[in-house]
């Protein structure tokens, strides 16, 4: 019963309405749910984590660049501010989303609502993100032009944060593909059709 599908189980649970295993098929979509929900904020766990790391760490490698060199250019330093105050803002918004998971209430409709709003901060996440490489390319293109290096090393630069804008718009798409899955999850139970209360424990 756990492994089908959202359809499966909304035709069973119309069908069973007021029927003796009206139960069962409420709890099989539940866990679906659950999982859904784990998944969305095991995702938001990880990206906010990975973000994190990895801005604090391109920080840390361009001070010590910096401290190497006594001519470092001033692209460099505003470059390194920027990422180095990065992990902050991802932490302060990490903070939010988790104050605002306790008012889900554990139930059918609540832990669906959690999934499509760990969904949303995924979405609003990348997107914040994605156009965060902008200005860390513009910054970078600037302190590597400055330093008088060849035009190839300059061009490998172009690429690559062409390539990564590129990854990261799908991505992006991605995430967008699984919100809306799971808002059309949402109207097509309908709110109206969902238990106010939980037979499942989150585990």
């Amino acid at each position: 019963m756990i492994t089908m599908e959202f359809d499966d189980i909304r035709k069973i649970w119309d069908g069973q309405n007021n029927r003796p295993l009206y139960v069962i098929d409420e709890d099989a979509l539940h866990r679906r749910i659950l999982l859904k929900k784990k998944q969305s904020r095991r995702l938001a766990n990880t990206t906010e984590w990975v973000m994190a790391g990895a801005n604090f760490l391109a920080s840390s490698m361009i001070l010590t660049a910096i401290f190497l060199k006594n001519n470092a250019n001033i692209f460099s330093y505003i470059t390194m501010g920027f990422m180095a105050l990065t992990p902050l803002y991802i932490f302060y918004i990490r903070r939010q989303r988790k104050t605002q998971e306790k008012a889900f209430e554990s139930s059918v409709s609540g832990d669906l609502d959690h999934a499509i709003s760990n969904a949303t901060f995924q979405v609003r996440l990348s997107m914040v993100m994605r156009w965060y490489l902008l200005p860390i390319a513009v910054l970078t293109l600037l302190s590597v032009w400055s330093e008088d290096i060849s035009y190839w090393f300059l061009l490998g630069v172009v690429v690559f944060f062409c390539a990564t804008f590129y990854a990261s718009s799908w991505e992006h798409r991605l995430y967008v593909s699984k919100k809306r899955r799971l808002i059309d999850l949402r109207n097509k139970l309908g709110k109206e059709d969902l238990p106010n209360h939980s037979n499942l424990q989150e585990s």
